[in-house]
């Protein structure tokens, strides 16, 4: 499980970190916080990243 010392970017959540990450395309920290989540955790991390995308993609639709 992740603690605190894994929070290279100083957020609360798992989740936070790997989008700080992302962010600055830190990919060896996003997949090595990735691999300490049980499966579960990833699944439910892409239906709501999924979920975001698509709202993002509504958003820009509804722009043009």
């Amino acid at each position: 499980m992740n603690t605190n010392e894994d929070r290279k970017y100083g957020t609360p959540y798992v989740e936070t970190e790997i989008v700080a990450a992302m962010t600055v395309q830190d990919v060896d920290h996003v997949r090595a916080l990735l691999a300490q989540m049980l499966p579960g955790e990833r699944r439910a991390l892409e239906h709501r990243c999924m979920e975001i995308a698509g709202m993002i993609q509504v958003m820009r639709e509804e722009e043009e």
